[in-house]
């Protein structure tokens, strides 16, 4: 191994000359049938040669030997960590997880995607879309996917939601775009998508980058090296993947995305991003919602999950995904047979 490191990120992953990728050993949470604080989770593998695998949540009371049949909204969601760290089993995102299905009390599909850098962008988007496609597949009749009883007999497919965190959501933006746009999903029905803090740069500095202090969770040389291992070799901070809005993007007015609702923070490095990002939406015409939690920093919701912002991120996911009527209330004999 030549000896000369080329990248660290916060000492997790180390990077050098010859290639070398040294990944500091990550911590993993197990999933559960039986069940934490009403909430039942296990994995599911999509693709074993890619390593492409999801987490399931499900509320306890539509566990089999429970009596609840009303079918349950389903949110996919993408979980952050820079492209190129955690996955669905990290303690911090498993327990948001948690939180998250008990709180918004839906079925929660938690993707593990690949990570760079030894496996580049697109490769994540690739795996969104593909994780999509699983969704969808229990929505029709036949597909190249095994049916997972839970999403079969649980879930109503017409109240779907996409949420990101983070690189997550950056991931949730492009796989939706690549895709063609939410039409292109039918007959699932996309109808909102949560993107947490999502993760876009630029190289020209916005001024909360330029002003983010050094002992911020996340520091501007963290975010600029996350780019550089995860963006095509090659690229800077302009590319289409890192920068919606450069040469060669997709036109956004040409784009179906589903209603947005977008949380900011006030001390996020990534907070004038986000705010270019919401209004370039509108401007394209899009429906965005955008919450500002003034006093918190990146991944607050992850590092504080029981603090006063935590509570109303919560509370703001549930009432934006219970907005939008259910539209099937079925027994799930009959949906079964």
């Amino acid at each position: 191994m030549d000896s000369e490191e080329v990248e660290n990120v916060s000492g997790l992953i180390k990077v050098y000359r010859d290639g070398t990728i040294v990944r500091h050993p990550p911590t993993f949470v197990k999933a559960s049938l039986q069940g934490e604080g009403g909430v039942a989770s296990k994995g599911v593998v999509l693709n074993e040669t890619l390593g492409l695998w999801v987490r399931l949540y499900l509320p306890s009371s539509h566990l089999p030997q429970q009596t609840e049949k009303r079918r349950l909204r389903l949110i996919v969601y993408f979980h952050g960590g820079g492209f190129c760290l955690f996955s669905p089993a990290e303690p911090d995102i498993h327990n948001f997880t948690l939180k998250l299905t008990e709180s918004v009390g839906a079925i929660v599909v938690s993707v593990a995607y690949r990570l760079t850098p030894e496996h580049r962008l697109p490769a994540a988007y690739d795996d969104c879309i593909t994780a999509l496609q699983w969704v969808s597949s229990h929505a029709v009749d036949g597909g190249d996917f095994e049916r997972d009883p839970w999403l079969h007999s649980h879930a109503d497919f017409s109240q779907v939601y996409i949420l990101g965190d983070s690189a997550g959501a950056n991931n949730a933006h492009h796989g939706v775009v690549r895709s063609g746009g939410v039409e292109a999903w039918s007959p699932l029905k996309i109808r909102g998508a949560i993107f947490v803090q999502p993760a876009f740069s630029a190289e020209k500095r916005t001024r909360s980058e330029s002003e983010c202090p050094p002992d911020a969770f996340l520091t501007l040389q963290e975010g600029d090296a996350c780019w550089r291992i995860s963006l095509p070799v090659g690229s800077n901070r302009d590319h289409p993947f890192c920068n919606p809005w450069s040469d060669g993007a997709p036109n956004m007015e040409e784009v179906t995305l589903p209603p947005l609702l977008v949380a900011i923070g006030g001390r996020d490095m990534l907070r004038d991003s986000n705010h270019v990002y919401c209004e370039s939406l509108k401007q394209c015409g899009k429906s965005v919602e955008v919450m500002v939690l003034e006093e918190e920093g990146h991944a607050f919701y992850a590092l504080k999950p029981h603090c006063q912002s935590s509570e109303r991120l919560m509370e703001r996911i549930s009432r934006f995904i219970s907005s939008s009527p259910s539209e099937s209330v079925i027994d799930v004999t009959d949906a079964a047979g």
